[in-house]
């Protein structure tokens, strides 16, 4: 019997994932807009006169940079007329901690099921701009290159900071982050699961 809350939150994890996953992949354009707003914000902040703006085209970001090619091309900022560099990148590679989330709070009992559903898509919002962020930075860094760099100031040891930022937030943020947030709210029923942890949450 003690098992039994367990595998019943195990198969409403496997149900629910599915459920949410097709959800977030349907409605990315909406989701991704305040990452997008805020992401552009903190990057306007941090490399200034770098980027022009970030959009949403569907579920991909477009990056619009503020380099382009000279006419003996040189990659130079500003760019030379509307010659400009622009990237597409694919968001959904880091954002599906939003199903995972979703899925393991509707997998929770609990009478405060639909609220921590709503803490934990806000709690994981950082976690998802802080990865649109690298990614825009790592794509500079790299593709823009060498004209990027000096522009910003940026060492090998920054452009080496920017590329472990960016791992981080592609392969372990996305994984981690619904953990943390799920555990931080639902300790009443980790502690039923194993009440041993019990005073680790005191």
């Amino acid at each position: 019997m003690t098992h039994k809350p367990l595998q019943r939150f195990m198969l409403g994890v496997l149900v629910f994932f599915p459920l949410t996953f097709f959800v977030w992949y349907v409605t990315a354009a909406f989701h991704l807009a305040p990452v997008t707003l805020i992401s552009e914000s903190v990057l306007h902040s941090v490399i200034p006169d770098a980027v022009m703006w970030l959009r949403l085209d569907g579920h991909t970001l477009v990056i619009a940079s503020n380099f382009g090619h000279d006419a003996a091309g040189q990659v130079v900022s500003p760019p030379v007329g509307e010659d400009v560099l622009g990237f597409h990148l694919n968001p959904l590679i880091y954002s599906y901690s939003l199903p995972l989330v979703a899925a393991l709070m509707l997998a929770t009992p609990g009478q405060d099921k639909w609220l921590n559903l709503l803490w934990g898509i806000l709690l994981v919002l950082p976690a998802e701009v802080f990865s649109m962020v690298f990614s825009v930075l790592k794509t500079l860094t790299f593709d823009v290159g060498h004209a990027f760099q000096v522009q910003q100031g940026i060492s090998q040891t920054g452009a080496d900071a920017i590329a472990l930022g960016y791992q981080v937030g592609t392969l372990l943020l996305p994984m981690i982050m619904p953990l943390i947030v799920w555990v931080g709210l639902n300790r009443a029923f980790i502690v039923r699961l194993a009440p041993q942890l019990e005073q680790v949450f005191r």
